[in-house]
Formats: structure tokens, sequence, C-alpha cells
């Protein structure tokens, strides 16, 4: 894991990260980490993106996770798809590691009924209460607690 200069821990968890998700015809590397969701057996692949407004998942993804239908805030969002409305709700996530340990973190995320445009961690309710690096030499994500 990652230390700070004073010998500190910066980073308590590594996992491998992917350039491109499975099947994808993106031409461009992004960045897409391992996520454990309780309803969801196995790893799912989110994108890593700083410039999104709130971490948002499929609409298939949302509904496995019992978050579509709630009650949380009405929410307009502009994406690469065109405006589409959905809910903020709160979840817990967990972060997969490799070495050190996974990180459960609760995150507030945008769902709705009508989004089949991909995963994405974004920074408002999630990336913005953790710590985080990258590493491209070996395609290493560290992440943890501030």
């Amino acid at each position: 894991m990652l230390n700070r200069h004073d010998g500190s821990g910066f980073t308590t968890g590594r996992s491998t990260y992917s350039d491109r998700a499975p099947g994808s015809a993106e031409p461009t590397a992004k960045i897409f980490v391992k996520v454990g969701v309780e309803a969801i057996p196995g790893p799912l692949l989110a994108q890593l993106d700083t410039g999104a407004a709130w971490s948002m998942f499929d609409a298939e993804i949302a509904e496995a996770m019992e978050l579509l239908g709630g009650d949380g805030e009405l929410t307009p969002i502009s994406t690469r798809l065109g405006p589409v409305v959905g809910r903020l709700e709160r979840t817990d996530l967990e972060l997969l590691a490799d070495d050190g340990d996974s990180l459960t973190i609760q995150a507030t995320v945008w769902v709705s009924p009508d989004w089949r445009g991909g995963n994405f961690l974004g920074y408002s309710g999630l990336l913005q209460n953790i710590r985080l690096a990258l590493d491209p030499s070996d395609n290493s994500f560290h992440f943890g607690t501030p």
C-alpha cells in the first residue's frame, strides 16, 4: 500500500484496473475498477470518472440493488446520451482489493430506470470521501479512507 512521507498510511488497498470494458468498442483507454455490491455475485466493473457529478449504475444493476423506486432526491442530469432524470439513493459499495484490504463505503449514487449508459464511480457522494492514486505503469488503483 502507499505511505505518506512520514511513513503513515495513505491507502489500505490496491487492485488492478482494466483499460477497457469487456465488449466495448470505445477506442480510447479508460479506468475500470472492480466494485462489489451485495446484490450482484462477483465483481462489477465501473468506470472511474472524477468528472462525473455522481456515481451511477445501469438500470439492471440498480434494480438488482433494489435502488429503483426509492424516495431519494429527484435529480436530472445531462449525459453524453442526453438528459436523464433519476434519483439520488444511498447504498454500500465495496472497492475490491487484490492486495491489502477491500474498502466498504456508503455512497450516494444516481439511479434511473432509463439509464443504460454504463456504470460510473463519480466524485460527489463517493470519490470525495476516499483517498485514491493510480499507477499506470502496472494499472494499479490504490484506495483508502482519509
